[in-house]
């Protein structure tokens, strides 16, 4: 698949066939069958309500320290007709409605996907941050 942020539109009947594998084995995989990326293959320009730049707290950025600084908040997304919760541009700029597609595309950003619900818990409470980081211990 290649982007987990156009879940929606592969599931909204747009693409016939799919193969869902991590980011890190999509590309290999795409140039061994000699096919497009979903990334590649759907033209997924956002469509998106005015939004408003905001900062990545400073425990999310522990936890990923990669992902983007900074992302855009919006009260409505939609790319390809399709209403999602994030879409992570071309061009490295995360764009979220809610908390969890803020967590999603941070995630994602960082290449550590399995981390979103412990970032997402983070934005949610941002207390947190010590107890998180000690069950990281023996990660």
């Amino acid at each position: 698949m290649g982007a987990a942020d156009l879940r929606g539109v592969v599931d909204n009947g747009q693409c016939r066939a799919q193969c869902r594998l991590g980011l890190s084995r999509a590309a290999d995989l795409a140039d061994l069958l000699q096919v497009p990326r979903l990334s590649e293959a759907v033209d997924a320009p956002v469509e998106a309500s005015d939004g408003s730049l905001r900062d990545v707290p400073d425990g999310v950025r522990v936890l990923l320290p990669t992902a983007p600084t900074t992302y855009v908040e919006h009260d409505r997304l939609t790319v390809a007709g399709v209403e999602l919760d994030w879409r992570l541009t071309p061009d490295g700029v995360l764009h979220a409605t809610t908390l969890e597609g803020v967590a999603a595309g941070l995630a994602w950003a960082a290449g550590h996907w399995s981390r979103r619900f412990e970032a997402a818990a983070l934005l949610e409470d941002p207390s947190r941050t010590g107890e998180l980081a000690r069950d990281r211990w023996f990660d």
